[in-house]
């Protein structure tokens, strides 16, 4: 029986915790942050402070508060370019988290398998998924959260209504780097997709949500939610592969069959017999008449023929 996505964001906490190997994705940014803070406010006291004190001075403003102002303002442009240097850094060791997770997970096939991307078409879709769209996600859920904020007034269930709300897009933003670098998907073909699928994606999304509003430990889970993503991913792509393992068997039972007389088909329907193998419904009837015409080698094409099965 398919795991649930709503275990996943809870799974993925304990397959974190169990995997050294990841934990150096999540202390990377951070770590970067904190070199380019302390690098960025020298430079800053170095280059800023004096012009904007003497600039202070020159409008007629005291010595002593010249210098005051000129060095609040400097701290507080050394914390916004700390901020925009996370916003920018963060997507990228994401992205190296969710495939790491993939790997850890034993999934190296899935890097084989993957739908090539034109070298600049990704690297646009990168731009706009690594820094337009994370803003754009960030301030869609900080508007989701304004809008549904009175949903909090209402004890555990009015919380509960504004996870759900908001999980659709907490989830959607954890598939993007999948979407778009795996499958060759749009941003806009990514949302479709999302939008599709929006009763898993919000079942999934409600449990991340929730766990980012615990205090404290919501920084760790912001990065197990990414974890959970992935494994979510990994064991989908499993189940279809089994799936389309399936179809290639009944479709090489198939050809393997006698052939009966022409008689023995459907004889009262003129045109092209078409033998319907008892057991078989419709749908895999359709793909083994499709697959009947296609040169397939089970050793050699397996995972290359459904590929586009496994990443749906």
């Amino acid at each position: 029986m398919p795991t649930p996505p709503s275990a996943y964001p809870i799974a993925a906490i304990a397959y974190f915790l169990t995997h050294p190997q990841l934990w150096g994705k999540v202390l990377c940014p951070f770590l970067l942050t904190l070199v380019f803070g302390i690098v960025s406010l020298v430079l800053s006291f170095v280059f800023l402070l004096p012009p904007q004190a003497h600039a202070l001075i020159n409008a007629r403003c005291p010595d002593w508060l010249a210098w005051l102002v000129a060095v609040i303002f400097v701290l507080i442009e050394s914390a916004v370019f700390d901020v925009i240097f996370f916003v920018v850094v963060m997507p990228i060791f994401q992205d190296a988290l969710f495939d790491a997770t993939l790997k850890a997970r034993g999934m190296n096939r899935m890097f084989d398998t993957r739908v090539e991307v034109n070298g600049v078409l990704l690297c646009c879709r990168g731009i706009s998924s690594g820094v337009l769209l994370v803003w754009f996600l960030v301030l869609a859920q900080i508007l989701i959260w304004i809008v549904t904020a009175p949903l909090n007034l209402i004890p555990i269930l009015g919380t509960i209504i504004a996870c759900y709300i908001n999980g659709w897009v907490a989830c959607w933003s954890q598939h993007v780097h999948y979407d778009l670098e795996f499958r060759g998907f749009s941003v806009s073909e990514s949302r479709q997709h999302a939008w599709k699928h929006k009763v898993s994606y919000c079942s999934f999304g409600v449990v991340a949500v929730a766990l980012e509003l615990v205090p404290l430990f919501n920084i760790l889970f912001m990065w197990t939610n990414i974890v959970a993503a992935a494994l979510w991913v990994a064991d989908k792509y499993e189940r279809n592969e089994k799936g389309a393992a399936q179809d290639l068997q009944l479709h090489q039972r198939w050809q393997q069959q006698p052939k009966l007389p022409e008689n023995t088909f459907y004889p009262s329907v003129r045109g092209k017999p078409q033998y319907k193998p008892s057991g078989i419904d419709d749908e895999q009837h359709g793909l083994l008449q499709y697959t009947h015409h296609q040169d397939i080698s089970m050793k050699d094409t397996t995972y290359t023929n459904t590929s586009s099965r496994a990443f749906a």
